[in-house]
């Protein structure tokens, strides 16, 4: 059977680049990011872009419309919407695209990173050309297709995974010994350990790991304690994961390698 076309279009105030990637992959499904506003300036600059979304969905009209709200300066926001809406489809069997062309540099570099860690598609499109409209200048027609490469993010260990996701559950920090660490995520039961101590080993090693790429900070409390708290960055994959849970979905890694595939 073949996949359908998923369309993901956070919607900005140009439409002829999102227009040509309509066409080039009939959608079965367009998932349109809207502005989520907030002040009356705000408000204003959604009001201009509902034109653009209302012109865009008339051109898909066989197509299955979905409408999400996010904010555009919210990063993880982005992200996260953008993620779960990519491993969705995914678990379908579906190809899903995203546009990296109109909505804000934050909304795109979200569904640039959600698109490299589930091996979706992420295009730009180089404008023809960019005339003044108003205040703005707005690109007119298409130049080049470009897909953009998969970015490499660095996913941590299935036991890291299981940390980031206990300190999420847990406001995001946990103070104690390594072995408290080790009872308390029963990782004599994870994969091939099988001791404590090999445990405790693990747990040292895993932590070391989530420190050195940024998903954790460790302070020292005493000779034995130790406190371990989630960063910006952790908190995210640790969602992310979640996410994956919740589809059924894993990330196809072993303790001793990291990858960034997923496998359905």
């Amino acid at each position: 059977m073949m996949s359908k076309f998923i369309h993901i279009v956070p919607i900005g105030l140009e439409k002829d680049r999102n227009i040509y990637l309509l066409k080039k992959f009939p959608p079965f499904r367009v998932y349109f990011l809207e502005y989520k506003s907030n002040s009356k300036e705000e408000q204003k600059y959604a009001s201009l872009m509902n034109e653009i979304k209302k012109e865009l969905s008339s051109l898909v009209t066989l197509a299955e419309k979905k409408y999400l709200s996010v904010s555009y300066e919210n990063f993880e926001e982005s992200f996260l919407t953008i993620f779960e809406i990519m491993v969705k489809e995914k678990k379908e069997g579906n190809e899903v695209i995203a546009h990296v062309i109109s909505g804000p540099r934050l909304t795109s570099f979200a569904a640039w990173i959600a698109a490299s860690i589930t091996n979706s598609k992420a295009y730009y499109i180089r404008p023809a050309q960019y005339l003044p409209e108003g205040e703005k200048l707005i690109s007119k027609g298409f130049l080049k297709e470009i897909e953009l490469f998969r970015f490499p993010v660095t996913i941590p260990s299935r036991t890291g995974l299981k940390v980031l996701e206990y300190l999420l559950d847990n406001q995001e920090s946990m103070t104690g010994s390594l072995r408290y660490f080790v009872e308390e995520l029963e990782m004599i039961k994870l994969g091939s350990i099988k001791s404590r101590n090999s445990a405790i080993v693990k747990m040292s090693y895993c932590l070391r790991e989530l420190k050195r790429d940024q998903y954790v900070n460790i302070t020292r409390v005493s000779k034995k304690r130790q406190k371990i708290v989630l960063t910006d960055i952790g908190r995210l994959v640790a969602k992310a994961y979640k996410v994956l849970k919740k589809y059924e979905l894993n990330v196809n890694l072993n303790e001793n390698e990291k990858t960034n595939k997923l496998h359905v």
